[in-house]
């Protein structure tokens, strides 16, 4: 099954690569509202934002 991942980087790091530690939506929209968001917020760390696709098994947690 096919998910999108909001990956977040902070300083140049990405803070998870997995839908157990990152939020994964079944919509590609939403994903990118929630990117939008935190893209838009004012700037102090160097903090971004962006959606991947992700094969994930049966059963893995996603948001609808």
């Amino acid at each position: 099954m096919i998910v999108f991942i909001l990956m977040v980087t902070i300083g140049g790091t990405t803070v998870s690569r997995d839908c157990t530690e990152a939020l994964c939506f079944e919509d590609i929209n939403r994903c990118l509202y929630f990117a939008e968001r935190i893209n838009q917020q004012p700037q102090g760390e160097d903090i971004s934002a962006f959606c991947q696709p992700l094969n994930i098994e049966e059963g893995s947690r996603y948001y609808r």
